[in-house]
């Protein structure tokens, strides 16, 4: 399974506290006041064997937005991104997009994969 397929599998149906939370690649087109986004911002060769790629690191980006504190969204996608051998690797500071209203808050996270 591609790493693309395992978010879009572990994030369906992404329940927060009795609610479910839209999460979607790059953009976002519905009109809940919170949602999460991903992408994908890196696949960097690591590891190499007899002239060939054997092993690397995937990074991704998950932004939260939301209208309301996002904090038990954050913990909960840490969690899931752990169960599924990702290691956070950055947090952005706290943001406010002035444009839509909304609050947002970067996690980056990597997955080493061998080939």
């Amino acid at each position: 399974m591609s790493d693309y397929e395992l978010l879009k599998t572990i994030f369906t149906n992404f329940t927060v506290a009795g609610e479910v939370i839209p999460v979607e690649y790059i953009k976002y087109k519905g009109n809940s006041k919170t949602y999460v986004t991903y992408t994908f911002t890196g696949d960097d060769p690591t590891l190499f064997g007899e002239d060939k790629e054997i092993g690397s690191i995937v990074s991704i980006d998950i932004d939260i937005f939301s209208d309301k504190n996002y904090l038990a969204i954050q913990s909960a996608i840490e969690i899931i991104m752990e169960n599924n051998n990702f290691i956070r690797t950055g947090c952005s500071p706290d943001m406010f997009e002035e444009d839509t209203g909304l609050y947002h808050k970067t996690i980056e996270f990597e997955k080493e994969r061998m080939r």
